[in-house]
């Protein structure tokens, strides 16, 4: 017989003669690396009442269950709530055993994590609220351990330890052992493990994530010098402050207390040993939350400093950095400084967006998905950039058209829908650019085809309201020529009318009132302005244009404010000057939504409105 085999038989004999002396013995002697084939001697020496016996046997199973195969004959109902239950010994031995023992079963073994689900997990909570009656961290580290990996297993066990306040309990721990930092990384790593791990479960519980415990977390990550820390605070921070509840005063909390600036900090530091997947999924992470918490207005402020700002600087410097994760973020990031008018105008003067373009003639014939990303992060900026009126001109010397049209190759949505958002605010009030963009017909042509194959409702939307702009900016009629060419053209400004929004709508009026006046103006040795009229007219009837102004009217036109009902009025008035219109808006009764005006105490000439009424009722 072996001599392992010895000690268990001896072992079972002492425990069937209850002799706890040779019990104790054989408990002692009995080889740690073991591979069990039953637990019925585990299950029945748990049962006994002596100190030492079960000091020794919960000692023993935490050294056995350090094996894979140990662990699944442990997974077992009555020997984990065996386990649990002598948590309450008063012998402080049995009790940290009993823990080690639990935490060994339940590693990487989902099937002991679901019995504690199942039992409930309030004996743990109790120790780590007790934590403060014993001389030292051993017994808090080693639950807070077990409960970690229980939470990686359960939300069910996360939901009911956060009803049973769970987070003012830890919260505690962390400020009470945050004190001696360096001491107690190990249990400092395992709680703040464990807010990473509950957060997500806060607002469906209503629980709040406080401005004190925000404090706290902050602390920890400025004083962590190990991943195992930094990473779970740094994750906390960045779903906080992407939550739509997170609160201004958090981000600002952060800003204020230079994570931004300790970030920098560490990516500079060690973004050349981000070459895993992992690693670089926490540089994409520790970038995006930089991104972040520039969303928030004071943020902004606080961290741009009149140019002067550390993060600022920095965000300038990644600019000329050929990783890609960075100098993404350096692009998002000066975006997110640009939603300030003179931020925008003090970057313009420092060279900014000369920087961004250069960048961007990288990047504006790539159909590549992996460029995507800056991409978008660059037209987001100079669209922000161009919006102060001073800037527009600027940047227009500075090449941006002929750096982002031949962008317009492009099909992805995303970035169609910046390079459209951008080709729309830069040509406000520059008639040439205007008047050059519109007269192309490529280009109106490719606005055309996104306006009806995007999928992207940005996409769709912003077509139309960049031809209104064109239209309304380039202050000729010499395009209109063309325009009446390209199918569909006119008939997507025309849509734009059904469009929810009040902006649009205008927008649609005043742009279709310009063609129909401009049209016989366009009278000259190669075109007929009589012609060119009765082709929009034409056109417009085509585009059901009565049906778009008796919905818009009959949804809108008590709502309406002054601008758009003058727009209205004038482009309906114009209309009625021809007769196929006129019957086009009788076959749809558009008087009945039209007279829906006179409600409406933002009209103003009653005159025009009488007369089109009168025209529409013949």
């Amino acid at each position: 017989m072996s001599e392992i085999g010895e000690i268990l038989l001896n072992l079972t004999k002492a425990t069937e003669e209850k002799d706890e002396t040779k019990i104790i013995d054989n408990l002692k002697v009995f080889p740690k690396e073991t591979q069990l084939n039953n637990i019925l001697l585990i299950q029945e020496l748990l049962k006994f009442g002596n100190r030492d016996i079960l000091k020794t046997t919960t000692e023993l199973v935490a050294e056995l269950a350090k094996l894979e195969s140990n662990r699944k004959i442990c997974t077992s109902e009555e020997i984990i709530k065996d386990l649990l239950n002598l948590l309450e010994s008063n012998d402080p031995d049995i009790t940290i055993n009993s823990i080690r023992a639990l935490g060994n079963i339940c590693y990487e073994n989902e099937a002991a994590c679901s019995i504690i689900d199942k039992i409930g997990a309030n004996k743990l909570l109790s120790i780590l609220k007790e934590d403060c009656y014993r001389e030292n961290n051993e017994l808090t580290t080693k639950t807070a351990g077990l409960l970690l990996n229980l939470f990686n297993y359960s939300d069910n066990l996360i939901k009911s330890s956060l009803k049973n306040g769970i987070l003012p309990i830890v919260e505690k721990l962390l400020l009470k052992y945050s004190q001696q930092f360096n001491k107690n990384e190990s249990l400092l790593m395992f709680l703040v493990s464990i807010i990473n791990s509950v957060e997500h479960f806060l607002d469906e519980q209503n629980i709040p994530f406080t401005k004190e415990l925000c404090q706290l977390l902050i602390d920890i990550f400025k004083q962590s010098k190990i991943p195992e820390i930094s990473i779970p605070c740094l994750e906390i921070f960045h779903s906080q402050c992407e939550q739509v509840s997170a609160s201004e005063e958090m981000k600002t909390l952060i800003a204020k207390e230079g994570v931004c600036e300790l970030l920098f900090e560490h990516i500079e530091k060690y973004r050349e040993l981000a070459i895993d997947e992992e690693s670089r999924a926490v540089l994409k992470m520790a970038c995006d939350f930089i991104v972040v918490i520039l969303t928030g207005d004071e943020c902004m402020s606080l961290l741009y400093k009149d140019g002067e700002g550390v993060v600022f600087q920095n965000i300038i410097k990644w600019l000329s950095n050929e990783d890609p994760d960075l100098l993404s973020t350096g692009v998002l990031a000066l975006g997110n400084f640009a939603r300030k008018d003179v931020h925008c105008i003090h970057m313009m003067k420092k060279g900014i967006s000369k920087k961004l373009i250069d960048i961007l003639k990288k990047y504006n014939t790539s159909t590549e998905i992996e460029d995507v990303k800056i991409q978008h992060a660059l037209l987001s900026t100079l669209k922000n950039l161009v919006i102060p009126k001073e800037n527009k001109g600027k940047i227009l010397k500075e090449g941006l058209i002929d750096v982002i049209y031949p962008m317009i190759k492009i099909n992805h949505d995303l970035v169609v829908f910046k390079l459209l958002g951008t080709f729309r605010i830069v040509i406000e009030e520059q008639v040439s650019a205007a008047f050059d963009l519109l007269s192309r017909k490529d280009f109106i042509e490719r606005l055309v085809y996104w306006c009806y194959n995007s999928e992207h409702l940005g996409v769709r939307g912003e077509v139309p309201r960049l031809l209104a702009w064109l239209i309304k900016y380039c202050l000729s009629v010499k395009p209109f020529t063309m325009l009446l060419t390209v199918p569909e053209c006119i008939k997507c400004i025309v849509e734009m009318i059904s469009s929810n929004h009040a902006i649009m709508h205008n927008e649609a009026f005043f742009a279709l009132n310009l063609l129909y006046v401009g049209c016989p103006e366009l009278s000259d040795e190669n075109n007929d302005g009589e012609i060119a009229l009765s082709r929009l007219v034409t056109i417009l009837v085509d585009s059901k244009i009565g049906k778009n102004l008796n919905f818009v009217l009959d949804r809108y036109a008590d709502k309406m404010d002054r601008p758009t009902i003058e727009n209205l009025v004038n482009f309906v008035d114009g209309l009625c000057n021809s007769e196929e219109l006129v019957v086009h808006f009788k076959l749809v009764d558009l008087i009945t939504p039209l007279c829906k005006l006179y409600h409406n105490p933002n009209v103003c000439r009653i005159d025009k409105l009488d007369r089109i009424e009168t025209l529409l009722s013949e």
